[in-house]
C-alpha cells in the first residue's frame, strides 16, 4: 500500500469512499501501524505545542513545531504508541477540544522508540494521574497508508 503525507490526501473523500486509512511510523525502517484513522478523531490547532518529527517521503523525518493535532482520549485506541516518563516539557497549558491540558509526556513509536510524534497531557481540572491523560498525535508526524 502506498504511504502518503498528510498534505497529499483528502481524508474526508477517502472516508466517504470507505477507504481504511492507517497512520504509520514515519521512520522508513519501521513504518509500524500507530493507529487506524477515525472520523471521530478531533482535530485541533495548538500554537504552543512541543516540537515533533515531521514525516517526509524521501528523507529522514525532520523536526518541526506543529500546530495541527488529532486529540485521542483513550490510549487503547492506539495500535502502537509509546509514552515517555512524566517531565516538565512545557509550563504553558494547551487548550484542547474540551479542556485545558498540562503537557506531561511525549508520544513515540513503541516499536522503534523514535519520535516525538505528539504529546500527552492531563486536564487541569483532573487529578494528576496517568489514567487521566489525553493524547495529541501530530497530523504531520505520521505517514498515511491509503
Amino acid at each position: 500500500m502506498p504511504l502518503e503525507l498528510s498534505s497529499e490526501i483528502d481524508l474526508e473523500k477517502l472516508q466517504s469512499e470507505d477507504h481504511n486509512v492507517i497512520l504509520r511510523c514515519p521512520f522508513k525502517q519501521c513504518n509500524t501501524r500507530i493507529i487506524k484513522y477515525s472520523p471521530s478523531f478531533i482535530q485541533i490547532s495548538v500554537d504552543n505545542a512541543p516540537q515533533t518529527v515531521k514525516a517526509t517521503k524521501d528523507e529522514l523525518p525532520t523536526i518541526e513545531r506543529p500546530t495541527n493535532f488529532y486529540q485521542i482520549d483513550n490510549v487503547w485506541d492506539f495500535d502502537n504508541i509509546g509514552v515517555s516518563r512524566p517531565s516538565s516539557i512545557s509550563d504553558d497549558p494547551i487548550i484542547g477540544h474540551d479542556s485545558t491540558v498540562k503537557i506531561d509526556r511525549l508520544l513515540i513509536c513503541s516499536e522503534c522508540d523514535k519520535g516525538p510524534l505528539g504529546f500527552a497531557g492531563i486536564p487541569t481540572d483532573k487529578e494528576h494521574h496517568h489514567t487521566n491523560l489525553k493524547y495529541f498525535l501530530s497530523c504531520n508526524s505520521t505517514m498515511y497508508e491509503v
